[in-house]
């Protein structure tokens, strides 16, 4: 491999390119992987020389000293990196060549940064204009994310927890955070969404096309994440000021996980706001947690639910989720006496029997009904667990129906407001749901009443 850069070295030289202009490096400047295996190759890149002065007598393309501007590249896609860590040769191999537009362009014009041309510049003013604690990274940061997050929903893209779904999610989600550094008004952000597609839309056509989804889209999920961003950060902040008093500099994978689980707080964030004050993030064993927490969800959802689920859909197992909320809803409401005495969920509705004497009001019904929408903005995780059916009732978790129990109990919870005994299945986020609404509620027989409910997508 050293020697096929040493050829493209060469190769340079043949077209004339100075000598004293040619740098080679190792690996670990100049090679290519898409991840941790797959295919990659040496590289070449082309700097520009700002012309600044050098930061040492050893200042070269290398140097992150700002002298030097990458603005191209040129992946020679000769080797396929293997699971076990060996190289093998590509049968198909091709060169994989990037221009950095907006580079080009800051050289061209004369600028500092990319944030100062025109590209991003209108909004960055606009931004501190609006800011209370103005601060030039969370600018940046919330001008970058904001255009990434246009873009990808104009070309059809939705936040979920999977694929190009959740790179969206976590970009708006973090912007939103340094909206709040910034204190910024939330309020004001389809303002300046609709300003930035503004300053865009003559070079991007489509987000004027998509202008009221991309607001629309952006907005609903900060509606869902604001919540969860304020108790998740609050709860960090506690948990730093104990590990300051004890002299510890690592926040732990267990408490990263233990905010995820209980408060949908995404590890992204706790390692931003951890590093901020100064502490190191073990993220690594953050992620064994999180796949084992993904394999008991898998676990959990292919077991056969038979308490009242006419099928396995998601539309289904949707409603399913939605009783669990419904059912703790019911309780704060009405009051502990409020549990379930049966169900029945189909694609379409859930039906929900209850112990209750007497005709809800419509003001307990309409508290109710807000009481399980915000959790589903909230976006809260669901997670499973199994253990013996002692262990799920000393951990506080609800369970009706004992004698139809075994030893060994699933026990599902909804981020920090719910937890039941169940056999599944239940989606992974609260946020997946749409808007709660009830459209009736009637006697099911002597002191049992029944609620009929529909989520709306």
């Amino acid at each position: 491999m050293l020697q096929e850069t040493k050829k493209q070295q060469k190769f340079g030289k043949a077209f004339g390119m100075p000598e004293d202009r040619i740098y080679y490096f190792g690996k670990d400047d100049n090679w290519w992987i898409a991840g941790d295996v797959g295919p990659c190759g040496p590289d070449t890149e082309i700097f520009y020389d700002t012309g600044k002065q050098p930061c040492s007598k050893d200042c070269n393309p290398s140097c992150g000293c700002g002298k030097y501007v990458e603005i191209w590249n040129n992946v020679f896609m000769e080797y396929y990196k293997n699971d076990d860590g060996t190289y093998s040769k590509l049968k198909q191999r091709n060169v994989d060549t990037g221009l950095g537009l907006e580079r080009m362009a800051m050289l061209l014009q004369g600028k500092e940064t990319p944030f100062d041309t025109e590209l991003f510049k209108p909004v960055m003013d606009k931004l501190q204009s609006l800011a209370v604690n103005d601060n030039i990274q969370s600018r940046r940061i919330v001008t970058e994310h904001l255009r990434a997050s246009m873009m990808v929903i104009a070309d059809g893209g939705k936040p979920s927890n999977i694929d190009r779904g959740y790179i969206l999610r976590r970009l708006i989600r973090r912007m939103i955070r340094h909206l709040n550094k910034l204190g910024v008004n939330l309020d004001l952000l389809p303002e300046i969404i609709n300003y930035y597609i503004d300053v865009l839309k003559e070079m991007y056509s489509e987000l004027e096309t998509n202008r009221q989804n991309i607001v629309n889209t952006i907005i609903e999920e900060k509606d869902k994440f604001i919540k969860t961003l304020e108790n998740g950060e609050k709860e960090l902040q506690k948990e730093l000021i104990k590990l300051k008093e004890k002299n510890i500099d690592i926040l732990s994978a267990e408490e990263v996980f233990r905010l995820y689980e209980t408060f949908g707080f995404p590890p992204e964030v706790t390692k931003e706001i951890a590093e901020e004050n100064g502490f190191k993030v073990d993220l690594e064993t953050f992620d064994k947690l999180f796949k084992e927490h993904q394999e008991k969800s898998r676990l959990g959802s292919e077991q056969k639910f038979k308490g009242g689920l006419a099928d396995q859909s998601e539309e289904a197992i949707a409603y399913h989720t939605a009783t669990h909320l419904l059912h703790k809803a019911l309780q704060i409401v009405l009051g502990e006496h409020a549990t379930q005495k049966g169900s029945n969920i189909t694609s379409e509705r859930l039906r929900f029997d209850f112990a209750h004497p007497q005709k809800v009001t419509k003001e307990e019904l309409d508290e109710v009904e807000r009481i399980v929408n915000e959790q589903i903005k909230r976006d809260l995780p669901v997670t499973c667990e199994e253990m013996s059916y002692d262990d799920a009732k000393k951990s506080g978790a609800m369970g009706l129906f004992e004698s139809k129990y075994g030893d060994r109990v699933k026990v599902y919870t909804i981020g920090d407001f719910s937890k039941e005994i169940c056999g599944g299945p239940h989606v992974e986020h609260t946020g997946v749901l749409g808007t709660f609404k009830i459209k009736k509620e009637e006697a099911s027989s002597a002191g049992v009443r029944r609620i009929k409910a529909v989520l709306i997508k």
